[in-house]
């Protein structure tokens, strides 16, 4: 696919996505509500009808909870009313373009999930102008609250010392098992590009343009032709995307092009296409396009793998060090300015449960010991782009239960959460105290974690 390959993904604003989801299908499935007043915070209220949808939501993701339901789902939703009446105090607010901009991005998410957008238009019973007008006020809440959270534990700063005490207070059997992790450096060589693959690329898409003009259908083409293995049993129909959600140089064409016009070849870090638009929206665009990779011949495998193989030797001659090998050689350019340490996209380190390892990653890892440095191995990049690489264990650490020499960074980050929810926590009974609050009087029995009944209650 096309669509680039997201780091880190923004928890908060995916589970309001899914949220939004259930919202939308529990409004779908005609849950007609009576609504009335729940409860008053400061400024803000909550009604029954968003009690009811909550509680859909909680069922829907077996959300687990203690006591009664109601109280429960009322609770949090006072809660995150808490932090929207501090918002307005603090006139904080979320810029319409960044709200846009992640309706834009969830709903591409949302359409690349369900296959179209006519599928997601047909699921909703709604087009997507309308979707996305039902996403955007509780879009624009989630982001104001995230921003005031962001506020109160933004002076959170954990020593070594808490980490220290936060280790020492957790009972020793009840600390986590940690499985086999690894540190590992790669060195890799790619094939040269082959000038006449190339060509033969260009040439083929040049002459699947002219047919089209000629009256050849572009889809069938791509359903016959592409190398996109997900957009071509499609006709090569991206859906329709917002701008940055392809990689730049796509956007850069599909913004060129007029409805119904095709393009000329151009090229990404995929290979070779030619693109057709559909449709252009605004900052969004509806196209279908056709990828070709140039084919990488056997004999430039093999001179790909007998240059690695002279590369193995000098460095186990001791005729170069590794880091100069790879600082030299190493053509993937993650990792060949960093001596070839390879980072986990998942936590951004660089150790890796042996789980995540790629297969071939895993074989030859799982057999060596500290300094060790794999024979050549076959190499894949997630672009499909073919090569060889060596790989050097640079630490392997045995299961075990967590502990600060070997796992200092894992109970870091989790003392570091437990502050700032203690930070937060702290805030909140403190803001209760200092808000106007009313309760409607079936709940003020409720067995609520704070004290939201007050005397006027």
């Amino acid at each position: 696919m096309m669509i680039k390959t997201i780091n880190k993904i923004n928890t908060g604003l995916l589970f309001l996505f899914l949220f939004l989801a259930s919202v939308l299908n529990a409004q779908k499935d005609s849950i007609y509500i009576i609504d009335e007043v729940l409860a008053v915070i400061g400024d803000e209220i909550v009604l029954k009808s968003d009690l009811e949808l909550q509680k859909v939501q909680m069922r829907q993701d077996a959300v687990p909870f203690e006591g009664d339901m109601d109280c429960f789902a009322l609770e949090n939703m006072m809660t995150q009313k808490l932090f929207l009446d501090q918002g307005k105090v603090d006139t904080v607010e979320a810029s319409e373009e960044l709200i846009q901009t992640e309706l834009s991005r969830r709903i591409a998410m949302f359409i690349q999930q369900i296959g179209s957008q006519q599928a997601l238009e047909e699921y909703f019973g709604k087009t997507i102008v309308e979707i996305k007008k039902d996403f955007h006020d509780p879009l624009e809440e989630q982001m104001i609250t995230q921003q005031v959270q962001q506020s109160i534990t933004q002076f959170v700063n954990v020593t070594p010392s808490d980490v220290q005490n936060f280790y020492n207070n957790i009972p020793k059997d009840s600390l986590p098992e940690i499985n086999t992790q690894v540190e590992y450096a790669q060195l890799v060589i790619y094939p040269r590009d082959n000038p006449e693959e190339i060509e033969k690329c260009k040439q083929r898409l040049r002459g699947f343009i002219k047919e089209v003009r000629e009256g050849e259908d572009f889809e069938t083409l791509a359903v016959l032709y592409s190398d996109d293995p997900g957009s071509a049993p499609k006709g090569g129909d991206l859906g329709m995307v917002p701008r940055g959600a392809m990689v730049s140089e796509f956007d850069e064409v599909a913004f060129q092009l007029s409805n119904g016009e095709i393009s000329a070849v151009f090229e990404t870090e995929f290979g070779y296409h030619i693109m057709k638009m559909i449709e252009r929206r605004g900052e969004q665009y509806h196209a279908e396009h056709i990828l070709l990779k140039p084919k990488t011949t056997t004999a430039d495998m093999r001179a790909a793998k007998e240059k690695i193989e002279s590369i193995e030797s000098l460095i186990k001659n001791d005729s170069i060090s590794w880091r100069q090998a790879v600082y030299r050689n190493s053509m993937d350019e993650k990792t060949n300015q960093n001596d070839g340490l390879v980072i986990n996209l998942q936590s951004n380190t660089p150790r890796f449960d042996l789980s995540q390892l790629d297969p071939q990653a895993y074989v030859a890892i799982e057999s060596m010991k500290t300094d060790d440095i794999s024979p050549p191995v076959l190499y894949q990049t997630r672009e499909g782009k073919d090569g060889y690489r060596l790989i050097r264990l640079l630490q392997k650490i045995e299961p075990h239960r967590a502990n600060l020499t070997d796992d200092y960074q894992t109970l870091q980050d989790a003392a570091t959460n437990q502050i700032r929810q203690e930070t937060i926590q702290k805030w909140i009974k403190k803001k209760i105290t200092r808000t106007y609050i009313r309760i409607n009087k079936k709940y003020v029995t409720c067995d609520f974690e704070y004290k939201w009944v007050k005397a006027e209650n």
